[in-house]
């Protein structure tokens, strides 16, 4: 790879906003606030549901987010789980002097969206992991 240089983005990727009950994880982030915003949204303004994204390295991040927003919650929340991956492209030029061919790069970023809930949403059960609520008294001690 020594003798490429990646070439500029003739489109810069196109990242749609947050949705209002959307919190996305980043490797950056602080689990607590994450935490926060997500109690917030299904307690103070009262939504019926959150969806915490995670991409790459930030996965295991957003998973922990959603099992202390669970256990916070007191075992009440319905779980829908979806994995992916999201794909990009990056071009290789050679360097000048050099008698090589442009090389295309596709990278596969493994995503997870984790849906929770307060009502049963019927529309995700048949494309989702699906974890029922687990009631408190899982949380309390024997």
């Amino acid at each position: 790879m020594e003798d490429y240089r990646r070439s500029e983005k003739s489109e810069p990727e196109k990242v749609s906003p947050p949705a209002k009950n959307e919190i996305r994880c980043s490797q950056n982030g602080k689990i607590t606030r994450y935490v926060d915003v997500g109690l917030n949204l299904l307690k103070e303004q009262n939504m019926s549901d959150i969806v915490i994204v995670g991409k790459g390295a930030s996965i295991n991040k957003a998973v922990t987010v959603v099992e202390i927003i669970k256990r916070k919650m007191k075992g009440t929340l319905h779980q829908y789980t979806q994995l992916g991956s999201v794909s990009s492209t990056d071009q290789w030029d050679p360097l000048e002097g050099k008698n090589m061919d442009r090389m295309v790069v596709t990278q596969h970023t493994p995503i997870i969206l984790i849906h929770l809930s307060k009502l049963v949403i019927p529309d995700l059960e048949a494309i989702s992991g699906y974890q029922a609520p687990t009631g408190n008294d899982i949380y309390t001690a024997s």
